[in-house]
């Protein structure tokens, strides 16, 4: 055999060991089939341990396993709060409606309708993308307010929507001021005003009443730049900037 050969040779082998070793511990780490209680057990350990992949696997065999066990709504609960918690929020909001219409008695319906209306915000796109997914997601917000009007999320939920209702205003805002460096002053306006009569509450409308001000200033009208101008003073974020422009209004009349 020439020393070619023999390189050939000893290199396969050295695969064949490390396959063989690598096949070795798969075999090992296979999971014996368990009672759903075992089996529950062992996939939450999975869960709250953060290896979501095995806790999933484990959840997903007492659905199918063990349809009858009173384990299967608990199981399927957190089988979706697994995908949550890995990101694949459509993927959980899949898991979570299937708890919601199968399981309208389980104790862990409002949770799962909670974490289902989190994955549809967090599966929407940012300000900067079309908007209807966001928009679907603060209908489906409010009416989880609705459904549960004395829920322990309320706070949160509304703490989402101003989140979701502040991601719209911004991407009108946006709008506008896009109108405004193309010197579309009369669209721009529209945008402005449309955020402001919309969005009042959100940290986009402070901003927006700001542009809307300037433009205001653009367009002569000081006077109404100035009441804009004013109504930002009591904000520590826009005060500064509000009463340069102040300033700058007065010192020309």
């Amino acid at each position: 055999m020439t020393m070619k050969a023999l390189v050939l040779n000893k290199i396969y082998l050295l695969f064949i060991t490390a396959f063989a070793f690598f096949v070795g511990c798969v075999a090992r780490e296979t999971l014996s089939p368990l009672p759903p209680e075992d089996e529950f057990a062992r996939a939450q350990s999975y869960f709250e341990h953060h290896r979501y992949d095995r806790a999933i696997a484990g959840f997903e065999r007492i659905i199918f396993y063990h349809p009858s066990s009173e384990l299967v709504d608990d199981a399927q609960y957190l089988l979706a709060r697994a995908y949550f918690a890995q990101g694949d929020f459509a993927q959980a909001i899949t898991e979570f409606d299937y708890l919601i219409k199968n399981f309208p008695t389980s104790p862990f319906v409002e949770d799962a309708e909670f974490y289902q209306v989190q994955s549809y915000i967090r599966k929407a796109p940012g300000w900067d993308r079309d908007q209807t997914e966001t928009e679907d997601a603060v209908n489906r917000l409010d009416e989880f307010l609705t459904r549960f009007p004395n829920s322990k999320y309320t706070n949160e939920i509304k703490d989402l929507i101003l989140s979701a209702r502040n991601r719209l205003a911004r991407k009108e805002l946006e709008n506008g001021k896009l109108y405004v460096k193309l010197k579309e002053l009369k669209a721009a306006e529209k945008y402005f005003r449309y955020v402001l009569e919309n969005y009042p509450e959100t940290k986009a409308a402070l901003e927006t009443k700001f542009q809307l001000a300037g433009l205001c200033q653009r367009r002569g009208r000081n006077d109404e730049a100035l009441t804009l101008y004013k109504e930002l003073l009591e904000n520590p974020e826009w005060k500064a900037r509000a009463e340069k422009k102040i300033r700058s209004i007065e010192n020309k009349k």
